[in-house]
This record gives structure tokens, sequence and C-alpha cells, in this order.
């Protein structure tokens, strides 16, 4: 399986600008179906990473033919020399190295190989843009780069917030591929320290103030994970009202630090955080005035 089984849904992914991706795909089919993972904060390079996990829900979208979405702290990347959350001593064996930001690239880059075709983004954390800053190296640009030219995937390095259009495409009467219904998702990798009693809820009220064309609003960071849905009222230029749904989902992680018996989480007194992703299946939706549309259904990825 080297280099990722090529998906035969997807057409392709490619940036609108630089803060808006397009992942088209061809919405063939009386019963077609689609499949993305929406995940964050994997910290791959971390002891704690549950990696078994990972490579589950990776496996699954090989095997539906879906696309992943990657939303910032792909990377823990801690163990740098000027970094002074470091601790060698959580660093797998094959980080021990004094080329550190190299074998961290080379190794998820090895991981990350069978997927590289069903991947269309890598967006940036607070774990990556701190070692950017701190060392001018983009780590997420290089995993995309050696992704890339290793497989022939096209995978999107993206900033810390930006918007994902999921496009059903269908041919019209010339035969040419156009949107037949577009999803727009607005994601951040996030903010705050773990979302205390709220568990960062309060964020979906603010997050829907401010991106009110998202369908959809994802969020990772803070290692917590719930799904939320705001009930609108709309109205169209015809003066027409009509109620609409924002669903906002906040991710939860791959990396388990409560496992350990000490250690800086158990010191701060932190709780157990859930583990996995979300998945958004998205399929044709029949109506009785004969219309259609692609509707979506977001599940925990566990």
């Amino acid at each position: 399986m080297a280099g990722g089984k090529r998906s035969p849904k997807k057409s392709k992914t490619y940036k609108m600008s630089s803060k808006c991706l397009a992942h088209e795909v061809n919405a063939f089919g009386g019963d077609w179906r689609y499949r993305v993972l929406l995940s964050s904060d994997q910290h791959i390079d971390s002891e704690y990473c549950q990696r078994d996990l990972l490579k589950k829900h990776l496996d699954e979208i090989v095997d539906c033919d879906g696309a992943v979405f990657f939303f910032g702290d792909l990377f823990d990347a801690m163990q740098g020399r000027n970094d002074k959350r470091g601790s060698k001593g959580s660093l797998r064996p094959e980080l021990k190295t004094s080329n550190y930001l190299n074998a961290l690239v080379d190794e998820a880059v090895d991981f990350l190989e069978p997927y590289a075709h069903h991947i269309a983004m890598i967006s940036e954390g607070n774990h990556e843009s701190s070692v950017r800053r701190i060392t001018e190296f983009s780590l997420i640009s290089a995993v995309c780069q050696q992704l890339n030219l290793r497989t022939g995937a096209n995978i999107m390095p993206m900033g810390y917030s930006g918007w994902v259009f999921i496009r059903a495409m269908r041919k019209n009467s010339n035969g040419k591929l156009t949107p037949w219904q577009t999803v727009k998702l607005w994601y951040t990798h996030g903010s705050g320290g773990g979302g205390g009693t709220s568990k960062g809820t309060l964020n979906a009220v603010k997050r829907a103030v401010y991106v009110p064309d998202a369908d959809i609003v994802c969020s990772g960071h803070i290692h917590q994970s719930w799904q939320m849905e705001i009930c609108r009222e709309r109205i169209t230029n015809k003066g027409i009202p009509y109620q609409d749904m924002q669903w906002h989902l906040q991710l939860a992680t791959y990396k388990n630090e409560f496992e350990e018996s000490s250690g800086w989480w158990h010191e701060k007194g932190l709780e157990p955080r859930p583990m996995g992703g979300y998945y958004l299946d998205l399929e044709r939706e029949y109506k009785e005035d004969r219309n259609t549309k692609i509707s979506f259904t977001p599940s925990r990825a566990m």
C-alpha cells in the first residue's frame, strides 16, 4: 500500500485563496456517500500518542475512499534545544538524535505515507507555530512537501485557521463538472487552556457570531470533545424566512497523558481527555418534491 490507495471519488483539492481550501468530490451514483475524517492534536511524535487508534481511523478512510483533514498539532515537537517545555525522557527512541527537527519530519512522513492520497490538508497548530517562531522552520510545510514528492499526492499546508469548501460535483448538460452543493467548514486550531468546567462550549456562541457563513465550525487544541447545534432563522432575498443549523465540533486528541501516574499532567490536576476525532458523512438526500440535496452527519471517531 506504499503511497496510499488513490481515491476514485476524489476529483481535486486546491486553494481558492490563502485561507480557503476547496475539496471537490464527484457526487455520481444514486446512493452516493462520502466520508471525511476531521482530526486534530495527534501529537504523533509523543510517547503518549495513541498511534494504533490513529492508524485505525486512517485505515477506515482508505477502505471507504474518503478524505482526511488535519487541524493542527500533528506534532508535539517540544524537545528542541531552546524549548523550555521539553523533556528528553518523553521522546520516542528513534527521535533521540542531534537532528531533531529533521527526524520529526522523517518519522511523520514514514507513518503517513500509506495514507497520503487521502490526506487533503494539514494545518498548523500552536506546537508547530512555536517551532516556526523559534527556528524559522515549518514542520507542516516540510511534511506536506516530502509526502507529495514521495507519493505524488497533493496535500495542502494551511494556516492556523481558515475555510474548507467540500464541494459535491455533478455534470451539467454539456458534461462539464459543476458544483452541486458546497458544505462550508470553518476551522481554527483553537485557543485556551482546556475549557474549564465549560469544556470550551462558550466558544461556540462567539464563533457563531463572527463566522455566520459556516455550515460547520471545527476546533481542537483543548483536548475535549463535543458537538453543538445552533439553530438559526434566515431569510431569502425574496423575504421568505427559513431555518438552518450550524454545527460546532470540538475535536478530541490522540495524546493520552493521563495514562502515566506522574508528571506535568497530574501535577496540574488535569482530568483524562477523550481520544479520537469526528467523521463527517455526506450523502445525497432525496426530497418528496424531487429536489435533492447533499446532507451531512457528524459522528465520533473513537
